[in-house]
C-alpha cells in the first residue's frame, strides 16, 4: 500500500457573504454542523423543513477550488425535533453557469459524535450524466461518508471522511479501473461565532492508501 498525504493547507474562513433564510448556511460541509457549536434552539423554534440560500464569489471545498466562478446554493432539508438527523439536498449554479452540482444527504448526531453520507454530484463536465448511473466508469457521482468528533471542552472538530463510491479512481499496475477511496482528515477550530457569521480556521490533508493521487489532487 501506498500512503500518500498532501497537506491541502490552513484557512481562515470568514463568512460574512451569505444570505439566509431560517438556519444559516452549513456550506458544503454539514458533517462539520455549526449548530454543534451553539447553543441549541428552544423546542418553541423547531421547524422540521428549512432552507436557506448563499451567494458566493467562489467555491472551495475541503481546500479544493470547484469553482473559480461566481455562484449561488440553495441547502433544503429535514431535521427531526431533537435535532439529531437530518436529510437534505442541496444544489449550486455558477452565474456563468459553468458549474452545476446536484446532492442529496443523510447525517446524524450522538453524544458529539456525528455521521454523514453524501452523495455528491457535481455534473459541470458530465453533459450526458444520468442520476442513478453509479458505474465508476462513466458516473459524475461519488459517495462521501464521513465521521466528526466535537470535542466539549474547547471549540474543536475533527473529522475524517472516505469517498466509498463513484469517480474516485486510478488504474492498478494490470491497466483495471478501481476505486481510490481517497480519504480526507481534518481539525476545524472556531475563533469566533455570530448570528450571521463565523470565524474559523482548519487544517485538512487528502490520501489514498491503494494509490499515489487522490481525488483532491496528486
Amino acid at each position: 500500500m501506498v500512503y500518500f498525504i498532501k497537506i491541502i493547507g490552513l484557512f481562515i474562513v470568514l463568512i460574512t457573504t451569505a444570505l439566509s433564510y431560517g438556519q444559516r448556511d452549513y456550506g458544503r460541509i454539514p458533517n462539520l454542523p455549526k449548530e454543534s457549536l451553539e447553543t441549541k434552539e428552544s423546542d418553541d423554534s423547531y421547524r422540521p423543513f428549512d432552507f436557506n440560500l448563499t451567494v458566493k464569489n467562489m467555491h472551495l471545498w475541503r481546500g479544493y477550488r470547484v469553482t473559480d466562478e461566481a455562484m449561488t446554493a440553495a441547502n433544503v432539508y429535514y431535521e427531526s425535533k431533537n435535532r439529531k438527523f437530518k436529510a437534505g439536498l442541496w444544489g449550486g449554479v455558477g452565474f456563468a453557469g459553468n458549474f452545476t452540482e446536484f446532492d442529496y444527504y443523510l447525517s446524524y448526531e450522538h453524544n458529539n459524535w456525528t455521521f454523514a453520507i453524501w452523495n455528491i454530484n457535481n455534473y459541470t463536465d458530465f453533459p450526458e450524466a444520468q442520476i442513478f448511473n453509479y458505474d465508476r466508469a462513466e458516473t459524475s457521482h461519488f459517495i462521501d461518508v464521513s465521521i466528526t468528533h466535537r470535542l466539549e471542552q474547547i471549540p474543536l472538530q475533527f473529522t475524517w471522511s472516505t469517498i466509498v463510491q463513484g469517480r474516485d479512481t486510478y488504474i492498478n499496475s494490470n491497466g483495471d479501473l478501481r476505486n481510490a477511496f481517497t480519504n480526507y482528515v481534518e481539525a476545524s477550530y472556531s475563533i469566533a461565532d455570530g448570528k450571521n457569521w463565523n470565524l474559523s480556521a482548519y487544517v485538512g490533508a487528502a490520501f489514498s492508501f491503494v494509490s499515489d493521487a487522490n481525488f483532491y489532487g496528486d
